[in-house]
């Protein structure tokens, strides 16, 4: 038989194994083995780290999800180019949008939205007024735009956030500020 001519670039790629199945030197397997064993850390210390990695990510992962909420609140919040004739008409149109906000939160829970029905004065009620008060047709169409437009992520529960963000970007004082000025017995003019 022959010898067995391999191609120039099959040589290049068999020289390795070649010289990986080369016997090793005696115990040299065994320290390699102890060496991995030298080198293994600790269990607790291990699950602590791993543990600590995992805080750290969720509380990026809820950090980022939380700006992310922030900015939809944000971009919801914005004037639009037509504003309705009259303050009383648009914080209406403002009341409907919040109530249909709610609506579409509640998922189909039967409980919640009999619950919202009865409760429901209760918190647009104040909003109204409070939209009314500020006679601000910017104000007032910014916020059913935002209650409108609000992305799914935003909860029920971030609503007074929406009003506030139409306040700052309309000039209205948000009811943080009014609280304030009541407190150090101020009194802010509607914007």
């Amino acid at each position: 038989m022959g010898a067995v001519r391999l191609h120039p670039s099959a040589a290049l790629l068999c020289a390795p194994l070649l010289f990986a199945c080369g016997e090793s030197k005696p115990g040299a397997q065994s320290k390699s083995i102890a060496a991995a064993f030298e080198t293994q850390s600790d269990p607790a210390e291990s699950a602590k780290k791993a543990g600590e990695d995992m805080r750290r990510l969720k509380e990026k992962v809820e950090a980022d999800r939380a700006k992310a909420i922030v900015a939809d609140i944000d971009k919801a919040a914005t004037v639009p180019e037509s504003l309705p004739a009259d303050i009383k008409t648009a914080c209406a149109e403002m009341r409907a949008a919040y109530d249909a906000f709610v609506g579409h939160r509640l998922g189909g829970d039967k409980a919640e939205a009999d619950r919202w029905a009865v409760m429901k004065d209760v918190d647009l009620d104040p909003a109204q007024e409070f939209c009314v008060a500020q006679n601000n047709l910017r104000f007032a169409a910014c916020q059913t735009h935002a209650f409108r437009e609000a992305a799914p992520g935003i909860a029920r529960e971030r609503a007074q956030e929406l009003i506030d963000t139409c306040a700052r970007k309309t000039g209205a004082p948000t009811r943080a500020e009014l609280k304030e000025a009541e407190r150090a017995g101020k009194t802010l003019k509607p914007s």
